[in-house]
């Protein structure tokens, strides 16, 4: 020991010594700074190009469904409103009769579900003309096929796609010739209504190929912790009780010929006698001992879990795994949440598409197309019977207040009460017609003094 070193710091520097030989770092505070764990924890590939993976994971897990179904059944429940001025009452509901006969909104969802679930997709408009050719919606009309057919984005080969780049901006150069391939059809892309998932980053856009990243993307690494907890739970479930034999001479058993057979069909027999019997024939020196394993932390881990996958995924958890909000929350906001994501993710995505299709349908059905068509969708939150029936009272009493005052025909009154349904047959205008108006009230005069005097000042020019 040198001169002037006391025992304890002898001790301390060597079990510094020993501590940092093994790996841990008297710095750990500076760690958490450092951007190596963050790196070592980041993918660098995409799983929206392995379309295996995607489509089998799809097909195999009820949770990739339900994050993928979900938001666009409930985005797309109830249809679609559709609003023009050029278009009245009875245009309007040829339009949405057309949609329901072709199934146009399935065909909507569909396409929603691809670009969910791969990253991008398209619509494909099947029409008059050939389809290496720019489409020409003033040859559409009443005789002509028109038909709508949702694909993926590894069922539509992309030509001459944009350049990208981290050095410089993303240019569309040559979109204007960007071709599809369909099954091995050319299409022209004028007819592929193209959707798009989420953007990439400049850098990672590249891997891409023009199209945009799978909603799984953000879920791997809490998707695996799920996967894994259930498969931990599931190998722990066979091995829940376990029979323990102690069996004299078992060793030795072993060693002799055909003893191996021997204890096999021994055990096999004492198990069979004590699952039919409940019951048990042992030798005086043997020894059996049942072992049971209990299952403590697994839940409260699969809880955190799947607060992990629905914070994920902006998605409550009564909608991902039908469980009811615990603790003093009602779920109200909750629901908030999801819907916002609903109007912002999913409705505001496809407005334009939906729009477009309607100006190919007008065009079919009526000859011409709309310049102001537009859509709205039904409210995301349900109202209860009671609730409806409040909600239709209010709108007619509001409808027939207008009647009544003049500011709205018989006509206008019969295309609004009978668009909005709020009866359960439609209304007619020659009985709304025969129906007499009251006479407006007459003004009631105000024979009060006060009133008198003011008449009488204000004759006189006096206030």
């Amino acid at each position: 020991m040198a001169t002037g070193t006391s025992k304890n710091e002898v001790l301390a520097n060597s079990l510094t010594q020993l501590t940092t030989s093994l790996g841990f770092s008297q710095e750990f505070g500076e760690q958490l700074s450092q951007t190596a764990t963050l790196i070592k924890n980041n993918r660098t590939y995409f799983v929206s190009n392995d379309r295996t993976a995607l489509t089998y994971a799809y097909t195999t897990h009820g949770i990739i469904q339900t994050l993928i179904d979900q938001p666009i059944e409930d985005a797309f429940r109830g249809g679609i409103t559709i609003k023009s001025d050029e278009l009245d009452a009875t245009n309007i509901q040829d339009l949405q009769n057309y949609i329901k006969e072709h199934d146009v909104l399935e065909e909507v969802k569909e396409l929603a579900k691809c670009t969910r679930l791969f990253g991008g997709g398209g619509m494909i408009i099947n029409t008059v003309g050939k389809s290496d050719k720019p489409l020409n919606i003033e040859a559409i009309n009443e005789h002509t096929l028109l038909e709508f057919q949702a694909a993926d984005r590894w069922e539509l080969l992309q030509t001459n796609i944009p350049p990208y780049g981290e050095e410089k901006a993303y240019v569309k150069s040559g979109f204007h010739e960007q071709q599809f391939f369909y099954y091995g059809s050319e299409l022209n892309h004028t007819r592929v209504l193209k959707t798009r998932g989420k953007r990439a980053p400049s850098l990672a856009r590249t891997q891409l190929m023009g199209w945009g990243m799978s909603e799984v993307e953000r879920l791997i690494r809490s998707l695996n912790q799920y996967l894994k907890n259930n498969d931990v739970i599931f190998e722990l479930l066979d091995e829940a009780k376990i029979d323990v034999y102690g069996i004299q001479g078992f060793n030795k058993s072993l060693a002799t010929k055909g003893g191996t057979e021997k204890l096999a069909k021994r055990i096999q027999m004492a198990n069979r006698v004590k699952n039919f019997q409940q019951a048990i024939v042992k030798d005086k020196e043997d020894d059996y001992e049942q072992k049971q394993i209990n299952f403590s932390g697994l839940a409260e881990m699969l809880q955190e879990i799947r607060i992990g996958i629905a914070s994920d995924l902006k998605m409550p958890l009564t909608k991902l795994f039908g469980m009811s909000t615990a603790g003093f929350s009602s779920g109200e906001d909750e629901i908030e949440n999801y819907n916002s994501m609903i109007e912002s993710e999913i409705r505001g995505k496809f407005d334009n598409l939906i729009i477009q299709m309607l100006k190919l349908i007008c065009q079919k059905i009526f000859g011409f197309v709309p310049n102001d068509l537009q859509i709205e969708y039904k409210p995301l939150r349900m109202l209860s019977a009671e609730q409806e029936e409040t909600v239709k009272t209010s709108q007619l009493n509001n409808i027939f207040g207008m009647y009544d005052r003049g500011l709205m025909t018989s006509e206008q009154l019969t295309e609004e009460v009978n668009q909005k349904n709020l009866f359960a047959i439609d209304l007619d205008n020659q009985a709304i017609d025969d129906f007499p108006m009251p006479a407006p009230e007459k003004p009631k005069l105000d024979l009060t003094t006060n009133s008198i005097i003011n008449k009488i000042f204000k004759k006189n020019g006096r206030t």
